[in-house]
Parts: structure tokens; C-alpha cells; sequence
């Protein structure tokens, strides 16, 4: 069972972001690798402060927490459910508003290995659309998707370098990536640290580049992704896949490739949720004498259901269970009919005379404004309590 966030952080459920923030940021420093050199309990202790900072510091994941616990966050945009911080690297690239960019390298003297210079530059996002069909949404899908995106170079493996080379320190910032500038000022001496201007920041400098990439490290490509989609998502949901974004620069992490749903619409069924909604059009006296019907479903065979004689236009009828899966895994919704009757717009002289017949029967006459008004708040009660 997964630690309650609140309780990794040491704050109380009604905490503030500014408090979430400045519990995180403490006890960071405390379990900080760098600070306890092959500690792995301080490592993970490490990595589920991290996680636990990602939930409660975004509203809206926070508020899905807060109602339905870790079970909640299976159906948050990022469909969550194994820690996202299996390498540290990640928890600095995530946070580095946190920290600062030179908050770890000011406070144990060095940079970061891994965390600046030395793993180039983060690769880019990608986002894409995905439209699924509401069979696919109702049953799960796994899904192939093509784009063009950065790749790692596999002549070079990342590195930017021509086989055998190998890069220089960068002379103006001695390898560390970063510069410090003093300036004076009303207050006194400000001291500032910039990306180095000569090495971007990396802190070395290529002379024989790779030729299959031009020192970059990466290289355009078409590649294909397997999206593997959980059943119940819904239109505007995202699922996130780590490191599927475009590479770095010369072995840089690269980014994350953001899906988001989209819904074809159906020609049968319409969607409220996990209900499902279908027009069904009956004959008059089949509304009036009651009959058997076939309703299709959108999984699986169709579902006869019973109407009842007298049934007025508008009535809605419920199938429970035949909806979509709910995306937190509690059950289906149903499937809801809504009753229409059919008016024919053509009549042959038979039809025509049997109705005029009909017409004159009492018992087919509308009953008097009070009755009316009388039926009409009934049908509209029974119609709110299904």
C-alpha cells in the first residue's frame, strides 16, 4: 500500500502550496543523494518526495488524490500509476523551478553529474491527437502511431563526436557549463550565474563532429510508437509516455510524447460519461399497445427490453451495465433509451380512414388543461428519477 503523500511531506491535508513547497524543498536536502553517497534507502526516500511534491503541488491531481486516494490518480491526464522518477536525473529536470538552476552545484560545491553539463541539452515534448472510435474507448485499445521526431544517433550514440574523438573542456567556464558574473548596485555586489555563452551551457566543445548527425547527437527520423490506451478515457484526457518526446542535444534526456483523446462520433450512440444514450423510434401503437424491442449494444449482442403500453414520447429507459467502463475501474455505466414516437409522413387511403376512425374515439382525446398539466409534471418526475 503507497505512503499517503500528505504524510511523506510532513504537512496537513488543508496545507498550502507555499508549505507543500517549503516541506519539499527541506527534506530534499536531507535525503539528497550527494549528501548520502550510496544511501539507497535515502535514494528512494529521495524519489517518493519527489513523486509525492508532483501530486500535491498540481490542483487538479491533488484534488483527485484528496477524493479518491492513489487509486484516483489512474485516471488523471497522465493516466498515473508507477512513479514517473525511476532516474533522479528526471526529479532535477522536473523541479529545477524548486531548486534554482544552480541550487544543487552552490550547495555541495559542484555541479550535478548528469544534471547539466555533462548530459547536454533536454530534448523537446511532443504532443499528438488520437481519435478512438467509442467500441475502442469501451474495450481498451492499442494503438500504432507514425510521426517524425528527433532520434539518438546511433553512429556516435548520442554524443556528438566522430568515433574515436573526443570532446575539450570548455576553456571559459572550465567544464562546469555555467558563468558568474558580479555586478554593483544601489545594494551592494549581485552575483548572477548564466548558461556559459561559449559552450551553451555544456560545458565542452566539439572540434570533430559526428557526420552522420553534424555534432549534434540526434537526427530527424520516422519511427512508430505502440500507445497501449486503458478502457473509459474520454475526449481531452492525455497519456503521457516518458522519454517518447525528441532526443536531446549530444545526450541530452530526451522529452516526453503527450497524447491527447479524441472521440469519433458514432452513428448510433451518444455519450454523457460512462452513459450511453440511443434514440429509439416506435410506431404509435406500439407506444400505445406496448411491444418487445431490440436494442443494440456497443460491446456484445443487443438487448431486448420490454415497452410497456402507454408509454409517452420522451420516456427514457435504463439498461444498466451497458455503458462505458469507468476509467477508475468502478463498474460500467448504462445504457439509456429515449423513447420517440414515429410520425409517418405519408399515408396510404386505408391508413388514412383508420386514423379518421381513431380520431373520433374519446378515449384518444388529449383530457382536459388540468389533467394535461397534471400528466405532463408526472412524466417529467419519472423522468428525473431514473
Amino acid at each position: 500500500m503507497p505512503r499517503d503523500y500528505y504524510e511523506i511531506l510532513g504537512v496537513s491535508r488543508d496545507a498550502t502550496l507555499e508549505e507543500i513547497k517549503r516541506a519539499y524543498r527541506q527534506l530534499a536536502l536531507k535525503y539528497h543523494p550527494d549528501r548520502n553517497p550510496g544511501d539507497k534507502e535515502a535514494e528512494e526516500r529521495f524519489k517518493e518526495l519527489a513523486e509525492a511534491y508532483a501530486v500535491l503541488s498540481d490542483p487538479e491531481k491533488r484534488a483527485q488524490y484528496d477524493r479518491y486516494g492513489h487509486a484516483g490518480l489512474r485516471g488523471s491526464g497522465a493516466f498515473a500509476g508507477a512513479s514517473p522518477f525511476a532516474d533522479i536525473n528526471e526529479i532535477f529536470r522536473q523541479f529545477s523551478d524548486i531548486f534554482g538552476a544552480d541550487f544543487f552545484g552552490d550547495l555541495f560545491g559542484s555541479p550535478r553529474t548528469g544534471a547539466r553539463s555533462s548530459s547536454g541539452q533536454p530534448g523537446s515534448d511532443l504532443r499528438v491527437r488520437l481519435a478512438l472510435t467509442l467500441e475502442e474507448i469501451a474495450t481498451g485499445a492499442e494503438k500504432r502511431i507514425k510521426l517524425r521526431k528527433y532520434v539518438r544517433c546511433a553512429t556516435c550514440s548520442g554524443t556528438g563526436l566522430r568515433p574515436q574523438a573526443r570532446a575539450e573542456r570548455c576553456p571559459t567556464c572550465q567544464g562546469s557549463g555555467q558563468v558568474r558574473q558580479i555586478a554593483r548596485s544601489f545594494f551592494g555586489q549581485v552575483m548572477s550565474i548564466q548558461p556559459c555563452p561559449t559552450c551553451s551551457g555544456e560545458g565542452r566543445i566539439i572540434r570533430d563532429p559526428c557526420p552522420r548527425c553534424s555534432g549534434e547527437g540526434r537526427y530527424r527520423d520516422e519511427v512508430t510508437v505502440t500507445v497501449s490506451i486503458p478502457a473509459g478515457v474520454s475526449e481531452g484526457q492525455y497519456l503521457t509516455l516518458r522519454a517518447e518526446g525528441n532526443a536531446g542535444l549530444r545526450g541530452g534526456p530526451p522529452g516526453d510524447l503527450i497524447v491527447v483523446i479524441e472521440e469519433k462520433e458514432h452513428p448510433l450512440f451518444s455519450r454523457d460519461g460512462a452513459d450511453l444514450y440511443y434514440d429509439l423510434f416506435i410506431s404509435f401503437p406500439d407506444a400505445a399497445l406496448g411491444t418487445e424491442v431490440e436494442i443494440p449494444s456497443l460491446v456484445g449482442p443487443p438487448v431486448r427490453i420490454q415497452i410497456e403500453a402507454g408509454t409517452p414520447p420522451g420516456k427514457l429507459l435504463r439498461i444498466r451495465g451497458k455503458g462505458l467502463p469507468d476509467l477508475q475501474g468502478r463498474g460500467s455505466g448504462d445504457l439509456i433509451v429515449r423513447v420517440h414516437v414515429w410520425v409517418p409522413q405519408k399515408l396510404s387511403s386505408r391508413e388514412r380512414q383508420l386514423l379518421e376512425e381513431l380520431r373520433r374515439s374519446p378515449n384518444l382525446q388529449p383530457p382536459a388543461e388540468r389533467e394535461a398539466r397534471k400528466s405532463f409534471f408526472s412524466r417529467l418526475k419519472e423522468a428525473f428519477s431514473l
